[in-house]
């Protein structure tokens, strides 16, 4: 099995986790989930914004502290928190896999032609 089997199984086995640990109020309410899983996303994003205020000192009461290697680290929580949303939604991993890559495709069209390494 390659790294990208990998990733998909680890997915789907976080997805369902996720699923079958959700807040008892939520488990009955597919919109209740779905509203959970991308406010989390959100959340993520705040803690990238902490995190970054912490290794430049812009919150004057803490100074500078972290490191580059915190910031990093909550950002990859942002974007496998939107992979996992995204998941929840398809609930098949080729079909997340195919909306990432399509996306990815769109988005590096979208580049001027001398800065793409065909």
């Amino acid at each position: 099995m390659g790294i990208e089997e990998d990733i998909g199984a680890m997915a789907v086995d976080i997805d369902q986790w996720l699923d079958k640990k959700a807040p008892i109020a939520y488990q009955n309410s597919d919109t209740a989930q779905d509203w959970q899983r991308i406010s989390k996303i959100t959340e993520e994003a705040g803690e990238v914004v902490r995190a970054f205020m912490n290794l430049t000192g812009a919150n004057p009461r803490r100074g500078q502290s972290g490191t580059l290697e915190d910031v990093t680290d909550e950002m990859a929580d942002v974007a496998l928190t939107a992979v996992l949303a995204i998941q929840h939604f398809t609930k098949d991993w080729s079909a997340t896999e195919g909306i990432l890559w399509n996306r990815l495709v769109e988005v590096w069209q979208r580049m001027p032609d001398r800065y793409r390494t065909e």
